[in-house]
């Protein structure tokens, strides 16, 4: 029963911290704004995670965790490497609206510890889809570095992650509104898309 409460209240915190950080960034937020929406006291908040930046490490890890979980499924379905190319691309987009931070912080992360970035679990899927990948890539006849599962994995995450990193920039000085800014993330998703199929075209 202890161990269910002590799940129950960590994923509550996390939630809460998610809610939080996508509304105000990881700088905007206080660990005692992160207690109250999480409905727990400062000591109980502080005996789960130390600081804010262990807290939003784990909302990297488990977010990680579900998409690279969805696309091994996506990799195991019917239909070539070509049409499954926008439902990847989606599942980064979905986890960076979520968390429009995680490209910069990553970045920080992966210099100063980067052995915890992934869990074992992640880890394993982030291998099976490189593999997946590199196999459809395979019948695809592509030359050289064309045809690396890996490259293939980090031009999507580069130019998925820099356009969440650049939006801030971008939005400062072309001041766009909500609207404006959902249609740029629209199209530049549409463009991303497309620039990886044109790479896996012989």
């Amino acid at each position: 029963m202890g161990k269910k409460r002590d799940n129950e209240t960590r994923r509550r915190i996390v939630a809460a911290a998610e809610e939080l950080f996508r509304a105000k960034g990881l700088d905007g937020v206080n660990m005692r704004e992160l207690a109250e929406m999480a409905g727990v006291n400062k000591g109980l908040l502080h005996y789960y995670f130390k600081t804010k930046q262990a807290l939003f490490r784990e909302i990297l890890v488990g977010q990680m965790a579900l998409l690279y979980g969805e696309i091994g499924v996506l990799m195991d379905g019917p239909g070539d490497l070509r049409s499954k190319v926008p439902m990847i691309v989606e599942g980064y987009f979905k986890v960076l609206m979520k968390v429009p931070e995680l490209p910069a912080f990553v970045l920080f992360e992966v210099q100063r510890d980067p052995a915890d970035l992934l869990s074992p679990e992640a880890k394993k899927s982030f291998f099976k889809v490189v593999s997946a990948v590199e196999a459809e890539i395979k019948k695809l006849k592509l030359p050289g570095p064309r045809s690396s599962g890996l490259q293939f994995i980090m031009d999507i995450i580069g130019l998925c992650a820099f356009t969440f990193g650049m939006l801030p920039g971008i939005n400062g000085v072309m001041k766009l509104t909500k609207a404006q800014r959902a249609a740029l993330l629209e199209e530049r998703k549409a463009h991303i898309i497309a620039l990886v199929q044109q790479g896996l075209k012989p």
